[in-house]
């Protein structure tokens, strides 16, 4: 039957024509996967090689750990601000400061950290990276020398404007925010630091889960 040999030599031309764009449209398909798994596979290893600790006490030990200025804002904590300084302190970290910054309070909250960390007022200029619009009145610091705790004694002037002073004073590289009346568990600057040395280039902030005590 010719008509029927006619229409299997166009089925085979037409076969023949696609079958060179159909194999070149999968070796190309095929090829973007396999990229695409090297890819992945070599930002993996990477992602692994940025996490050179395995828990606290090599994280304690680290020479890379950025360090931490905790900076608390003050305002008639007169109650707990001892108590909340002590453990700001005593959190774990290779190098990190508390810098509590009494916002015009009118009870003895201030002199509360004064007779307890026996702080004296010392001469010490504060950098006007951030604007403020109340610059402290006083700046006192333990008179051991060691203990790295800097109270701010300035007027009322709000909760961010005395945040911005704390920013002002901060001499280490990562500044954490904290109200004075919180408690935070013993490696919560580990924690918040990790991001920081996992992906350096990526990171620009990080976060404390806050719950009810």
């Amino acid at each position: 039957m010719e008509w029927l040999e006619l229409l299997r030599g166009a089925v085979a031309g037409i076969l023949a024509f696609i079958a060179v764009p159909v194999l070149i449209y999968f070796l190309l398909i095929n090829t973007s996967y396999l990229v695409m798994i090297v890819l992945a596979a070599v930002d993996f290893v990477a992602y692994r090689r940025r996490i050179p600790f395995a828990g606290r006490e090599e994280l304690m030990r680290s020479r890379t750990m950025p360090g931490i200025s905790v900076v608390a804002p003050m305002h008639n904590e007169e109650v707990g601000i001892r108590v909340a300084v002590e453990s700001f302190l005593s959190l774990q970290h290779p190098r990190h400061e508390v810098i509590v910054v009494d916002d015009g309070s009118t009870d003895n909250g201030f002199e509360v950290l004064r007779r307890a960390f026996d702080l004296v007022p010392v001469s010490r200029q504060m950098p006007e990276d951030v604007p403020v619009r109340e610059a402290p009145a006083s700046i006192h610091v333990p008179r051991d020398g060691r203990t790295r705790l800097t109270v701010v004694h300035k007027r009322n002037s709000g909760r961010s404007d005395s945040t911005n002073v704390g920013v002002n004073l901060a001499r280490e590289d990562l500044v954490l925010f904290v109200d004075s009346d919180s408690i935070l568990d013993p490696g919560a600057l580990l924690t918040v630091s990790r991001p920081f040395i996992e992906d350096p280039i990526s990171t620009v902030a990080a976060a404390l889960r806050v719950r009810v005590s």
